[in-house]
């Protein structure tokens, strides 16, 4: 008898599945999907692996900042908790990552020229090891004009500065607590994506990363500014007001 192949285009996308699922053999056997785990890891340890990342939450009943490891997410968000982000931890520094980032089509930077942030650069390893990304935005959106609009949605600094993630009793990341990542703090979310991306997979209504362009607040000059691809790393320079790309708001483990 020959195998069976299935086509698996025929099959719907699975991020994840419940550890109770059973998986039926060709001879009518059942077995949970829990069960295979420690067969198919061997001597992997999930743990280990996820050690530096967590998922944030303002718990509910008393609004305390909260990193939970991911495999403890589940039971929290079931019971009603809602996720600010997920949290790297590296390198002495602590980021955490929205859930959700700015229109899939991608926005621009900026309407026009405009310079005001705190790293201006040209080189790019100095713009990799920038990680005043909270800073730059600040100053960004304090050089906002008529001329020349950075603080709205509809612009990358505007929006994470206006990104807002709350609990059900409206506290949490709320707007201003959030800012365009430079580009050093990007490097670190491209270093972390498959990890992050999991703990993604976990949240109710979140957005994974994607392998696509990415805007920092560290700047060139009035009209450029870094860009970071995350699907081999290259950072690079490009026009504000003309290049789209795509903004995913950070912020930092705070009340």
């Amino acid at each position: 008898m020959s195998d069976k192949i299935i086509e698996t285009t025929a099959l719907p996308l699975l991020t994840t599945v419940a550890g109770n699922t059973e998986i039926v053999g060709a001879s009518g056997n059942r077995i949970k999907v829990e069960s295979l785990r420690p067969a198919i890891l061997g001597d992997v340890n999930l743990e280990l692996i996820m050690s530096n990342i967590f998922i944030m939450c303002h718990r509910k009943r008393d609004n305390f900042p909260l990193m939970v490891k991911p495999h403890k997410w589940a039971s929290l968000q079931r019971s009603g908790e809602i996720a600010d982000g997920v949290v790297i931890v590296e390198g002495g520094k602590v980021l955490v990552v929205a859930p959700t980032e700015a229109d899939s089509a991608g926005i621009l930077w900026s309407f026009a020229a405009v310079s005001g942030g705190a790293t201006t650069t040209s080189d790019r390893v100095t713009a990799m090891n920038d990680w005043n990304g909270r800073a730059n935005t600040t100053a960004i959106i304090a050089a906002s004009s008529s001329p020349a609009v950075t603080n709205t949605a509809a612009y990358a600094p505007g929006f994470c500065n206006l990104y807002s993630r709350v609990n059900a009793n409206g506290y949490g990341l709320t707007a201003g607590k959030w800012w365009l990542p430079s580009a050093g703090e990007m490097m670190m979310i491209y270093a972390n994506m498959t990890k992050i991306n999991y703990c993604l997979s976990l949240i109710s209504g979140a957005t994974q990363l994607l392998e696509n362009w990415y805007w920092t607040s560290t700047e060139c000059s009035a009209s450029i500014t870094w860009h970071l691809g995350l699907s081999d790393g290259y950072l690079h320079l490009t026009t504000k007001a003309s290049a789209r790309g795509r903004a995913r708001p950070v912020s930092a483990f705070i009340q």
